[in-house]
Order: structure tokens, then C-alpha cells, then sequence
């Protein structure tokens, strides 16, 4: 798994996503409206899936915290609100408590509050919208390592599975489906090295219509 998610993170998600087009395959990309916590990192690594709901409750979540004790170290927490509005899933001390588990990032379709920490903790945070408000009493995790459903950037929603790759960098985010992910990742090899040989060509000055016809994609 190690050597396939430095190939993915080195080649990028625009990589990714062309391949996939290439497959005839619609791009699983997460909502573009997803946006990085402070400056955007690269990263990769297998889903752990976290679900929740908007529900008046009284109590501490207690399901949230099994959730994040559960996770491995290298894990990407895909946090699916199910449209929550307002609220948010996590703080600065359920971060660090991700963080000191060995996640890898976590992608939060919803909120998110501390965020002057988390610009500057070391975990990479991607997530929907910013808020003060806590989830505590307003919106409660339902369950964990289940497939869960997150607003799309191609398609309304895509459904992420538990220990699918998701990558993310600078241009975003999107899964791997795992029966794809070896076709997937030999064709971002390929894609990859293209790309470098066309890029230094073109920078040498290779018109771009004679590039087409060498590479056959731009």
C-alpha cells in the first residue's frame, strides 16, 4: 500500500483524474467547496469513515470518541455531516487526539472550529465551512468504517468506502475505488512520466498542436 500512495501523492490529483477519464470513468472527486485549513499539503492514505447526524441530544458524543480511538496510524478520516449546517464535527483537542493516533489527514464534509490551531498543528484539514459553534447537543456521529456519502464536485454525491484511497493536494481531493486502485495507479505511472517529457518539451518550446500529436493529451 506504502509504495502506491507515494506514487499517487507524487503524480497529484489532476493525474488521477485524467486517468480515471481515460477509464471512461467519471472522476470520484469531493466537492470543490471543500477547502484546506491553512495551506494545502499533499496527502494519501485509506478511508476511515465517519457518519453523523443532525439531532438535539443531551450527553457528550460518545460514539465520535470511539470513533477517533479506533483509528490507525496513516488513516485519512473522511467525516460525512450529511449536510449539517452550522456546527461543527471537531476541535482542536479531538484534532490532536486524530493527529496523535497517526492520522494522515482528515477531509470534513462539514464543519470544523479552532482553526487558528489547526492552520498550524501538522495534520492536514480539509472541511466545508468554518464555525464556533460545538456539535455537542446538535449533531452526533452515528457510526464508523461504514460506507458513507459525501457531496461530489462531478456528481451530487459519491459514497466513500472504509479503505479506499483518497488523495488530496492543492487542486483537491478524490477516492480510489480499491478494485481500481491497481489499474489506477499503473496508469498514473505512465500518465506521470508523459507528463514530465512533455512539460520539459514544451518548455523547450515544443508547439503545442506537434505536442498533441506526440503525447496524444495535453
Amino acid at each position: 500500500m506504502q509504495s502506491y500512495l507515494e506514487v499517487l501523492k507524487a503524480a497529484g490529483t489532476a493525474v488521477v483524474a485524467d486517468v480515471f477519464d481515460s477509464l471512461g470513468r467519471t472522476p470520484p472527486i469531493i466537492d470543490t467547496a471543500l477547502q484546506p485549513i491553512g495551506r494545502a499539503t499533499v496527502f494519501a492514505g485509506p478511508a476511515y469513515t465517519i457518519t453523523g447526524e443532525t439531532v438535539r441530544f443531551q450527553g457528550g458524543d460518545r460514539a465520535k470518541l470511539a470513533a477517533i480511538d479506533g483509528m490507525p496510524a496513516g488513516v485519512v478520516a473522511i467525516w460525512a455531516s450529511q449536510d449539517a449546517r452550522g456546527v461543527c464535527c471537531f476541535g482542536d483537542l479531538l484534532a490532536s487526539a486524530m493527529r496523535a493516533r497517526g492520522c494522515a489527514a482528515a477531509v470534513v464534509d462539514g464543519g470544523v472550529r479552532d482553526t487558528a490551531f489547526l492552520e498550524e498543528f501538522g495534520m492536514p484539514v480539509v472541511a466545508r465551512y468554518r464555525t464556533p459553534a460545538q456539535g455537542v447537543g446538535r449533531w452526533r456521529v452515528t457510526d464508523a468504517q461504514v460506507p458513507v456519502r459525501v457531496r461530489g464536485g462531478l456528481e451530487e454525491w459519491i459514497t466513500v468506502h472504509p479503505g479506499e484511497v483518497v488523495v488530496g493536494d492543492g487542486d483537491g481531493q478524490i477516492v480510489i475505488p480499491q478494485p481500481l486502485l491497481e489499474e489506477v495507479t499503473a496508469k498514473v505511472m505512465e500518465w506521470s512520466r508523459v507528463e514530465t517529457g512533455a512539460r520539459a518539451e514544451i518548455i523547450a518550446g515544443l508547439p503545442l498542436l506537434k505536442a498533441l500529436e506526440k503525447y496524444g493529451h495535453l
